[in-house]
């Protein structure tokens, strides 16, 4: 299991609000009421802020962690010390703005029949997305999902950005492997790739009109060379107006897409670390280290209902030890010192290696034995 403090054990994963912030609100004409409604059927994907709460916490929301169990104050909708956009970043990894071919608007789950001449956001399709999302979650088990890979896995289905970062192939969004004995360092590799194109873009080193393919980095190639997507066309797809006010702060965006990946990696149905952390501090920083990556764990092969059964704000409380805030919240505000600062990628890399370290024995990927399928929840 992976670790909150690095004296306590376990670490739980992090949900997101069903009802959506302020600046998704203005992208549809759906009431809150038929959002929540639709997100709580999801589970406990989208039930409550944690993510949300966890990155306001790192930015200064006043709450010690003594009181964080009784005082909500930092998970409210739209709190206002993290920026608004880069709590949307952080929602996106989750909720990713996606299209259809026009031969996929009917979905089996639940017999619906999505718009396919519109970008799908939960925010604006809710009914759709959950037929998308369950309809994946029962295919997983059977079938891989992918995107370009999609072209050269045998019996491979092909999916959408939602589908492939919760169940395929862009499961590192998460902090995921995307398959059962895929190695450690390969994951790793993924994770890092991902966050330095993501820091690259938060600091405008990569621009929005840039093509994915175009890019110098292993792991676009791999899972976005086949498309013509842009970096606008990922993040923001369908809104890349003027008008929308997501086009100038997409740097931010990103960067808060960054602290999702980051987040989730100290969720136990994401990997496993070591009970402790190391002596020291991280390379090239004052920042302490953290706890080594024993296993990164895939959806694929866990039971969704135990993936999810920590996965509350409950969880986040649970991990407060004294003083010491839950290393999900610690690194959050290790990244935002440096992202405040404008640091570049390569001083930026050692602390996220660090982070991502992984043991000289890690395993390869796995359900994880507590999230295998076949095993009560507790």
């Amino acid at each position: 299991m992976a670790l909150w403090c690095f004296i306590a054990s376990p670490a739980f994963g992090f949900q997101i609000a069903a009802s959506v912030s302020s600046i998704e609100s203005r992208l549809t004409n759906e009431p809150d009421s038929t959002l929540r409604r639709t997100g709580l059927k999801l589970g406990v994907l989208l039930k409550s802020p944690v993510h949300e709460e966890i990155t306001q916490l790192a930015y200064g929301c006043p709450v010690s962690p003594a009181k964080l169990a009784k005082d909500e104050f930092c998970g409210r909708k739209d709190g206002s010390f993290a920026d608004a956009f880069v709590i949307y970043g952080v929602r996106w990894n989750d909720v990713p703005p996606f299209r259809l071919l026009p031969e996929e608007g009917n979905c089996s789950y639940l017999g619906k029949r999505c718009r396919t001449d519109q970008t799908i956001r939960f925010a604006t399709q809710p009914d759709c997305w959950l037929c998308l999302f369950k309809d994946a979650e029962k295919k997983t088990v059977h079938t891989p999902i992918r995107g370009c890979l999609a072209q050269s896995s045998h019996g491979a289905a092909r999916g959408n950005l939602m589908t492939r970062s919760h169940f395929g192939d862009l499961q590192f969004l998460h902090s995921m492997a995307y398959t059962a004995g895929q190695p450690a360092i390969e994951t790793r590799d993924d994770v890092i790739d991902w966050i330095e194109f993501a820091w690259k873009v938060a600091s405008r080193e990569i621009t929005p009109q840039q093509k994915l393919k175009d890019i110098d980095n292993p792991t676009l190639k791999t899972h976005f060379g086949c498309s013509e997507w842009t970096v606008a066309d990922l993040y923001i797809l369908g809104r890349q107006d003027a008008g929308s006010g997501l086009i100038s702060r997409l740097h931010q965006i990103a960067f808060g897409s960054i602290l999702h990946t980051v987040q989730d990696s100290f969720a136990a149905g994401h990997t496993t670390r070591e009970p402790r952390r190391p002596e020291g501090t991280c390379a090239s920083t004052s920042f302490r280290s953290v706890p080594r990556i024993v296993e990164f764990h895939s959806y694929a092969e866990q039971d969704g209902a135990l993936h999810d059964h920590e996965d509350s704000r409950e969880a986040l409380v649970g991990g407060v030890i004294g003083e010491d805030w839950p290393l999900a919240v610690e690194t959050t505000r290790h990244l935002f010192d440096l992202h405040d600062a404008r640091t570049n990628w390569d001083e930026v890399r050692p602390y996220v290696e660090c982070l991502f370290m992984v043991t000289p024995d890690a395993a390869a990927s796995s359900g994880g034995k507590a999230f295998a399928r076949g095993r009560a929840v507790q």
